[in-house]
């Protein structure tokens, strides 16, 4: 064999070792590969089953932390009765204490489930629950200062002829609210709501001449601690002509502890939600520990006058009604 013959051979040789080499390190760094892809989607595996469980636990806990702050909430309510009152002032007892509690929150839910697709002209109806009360001037006042009418859904006080008057000659609206605005007495049963709804309705009338047929029921229809079926009472005032009122936007203002929200949020709640609607049936409360909802009057009433889109209205009967409860 030449030696050119030797040194190709040679060279044939290197070449196979190197691809021989190649092929072997190849395989190494393939298997490798899959190793650490095989490794990797394990972790993954692992990582998603511990995060699906950690949520759960998440959510228990969330729940509990619930369920503890609920039972707080009661004890509360039940160990500083004397902190909550009634809308005259006066303490209430255990029962009538959880009652207000639970209306309290229901009162401050935003009703936004029903938005409707605003369009044209925008109908603001501001209505005032629990009055008349120390605050009830201060509200009138600053509606008539900026041209604005209202709805007033009031209950039996003595003592407050003038505010009854005043709110009937300046152009509000008179609604029926409840007469002793006690929970448990008048939603103790269709007679016992009868009896408190006439009560209220003929003291109206004695003092204004206002033959009132508007209502809004204490804590809305759709309140959960009424003893009588809700519909029962529904049909009641759809017999004797009268129309009920529920709300779509909540100023936030039923606050029963004295602790309430500040007059921007308060301002917040009703500007951020009405034009959400067509009919804009706002519910703040006219009581004389609110003196934010007074301050936040102003506010709401500017910004929505800045909107050539929207007008202020009292409720009437030619009104559509807003309401939680439908068959």
């Amino acid at each position: 064999m030449s030696r050119k013959q030797e040194q190709l051979e040679q060279g044939e040789y290197r070449q196979i070792k190197t691809r021989d080499y190649g092929n072997v390190l190849f395989l190494v760094l393939a298997l490798v590969t899959i190793c650490i892809c095989t490794v990797m989607l394990v972790m993954v595996i692992n990582l998603r089953s511990e995060m699906v469980t950690l949520k759960e636990e998440i959510g228990v806990l969330n729940n509990n932390i619930k369920n503890i702050q609920a039972d707080n909430t009661i004890i509360d309510v039940m160990n500083s009765t004397s902190q909550i009152v009634d809308i005259y002032n006066n303490p209430v007892d255990d029962a009538e204490a959880a009652d207000i509690v639970e209306v309290a929150e229901l009162e401050n839910i935003l009703w936004d489930k029903d938005t409707e697709n605003s369009f044209g002209v925008r109908r603001v109806y501001l209505t005032f629950d629990d009055g008349p009360s120390s605050s009830t001037d201060e509200i009138l006042d600053i509606l008539k200062q900026y041209g604005v009418k209202a709805t007033f859904f009031v209950v039996g006080k003595q003592g407050y002829n003038t505010q009854y008057k005043r709110i009937v000659e300046e152009g509000h609206t008179l609604g029926m609210h409840s007469y002793s605005h006690v929970y448990n007495e008048i939603y103790h049963s269709l007679n016992a709501y009868k009896q408190d709804l006439a009560k209220l309705h003929d003291y109206l009338y004695e003092i204004t001449g206002v033959d009132s047929n508007i209502v809004r029921f204490p804590g809305g229809s759709s309140n959960t601690i009424s003893d009588v079926d809700m519909f029962e009472l529904i049909d009641y005032l759809n017999k004797e002509n009268i129309a009920y009122y529920d709300w779509n936007v909540s100023g936030g203002d039923a606050d029963m502890s004295g602790n309430g929200l500040s007059a921007e949020q308060i301002a917040d709640n009703v500007l951020n939600n009405i034009e959400k609607y067509n009919n804009a049936v706002v519910l703040l409360h006219d009581a004389g520990g609110k003196k934010t909802t007074v301050e936040a009057l102003p506010i709401i009433i500017e910004k929505i006058l800045e909107s050539q889109e929207s007008v202020f209205l009292p409720i009437t009967e030619d009104s559509v009604p807003v309401q939680h409860l439908h068959r």
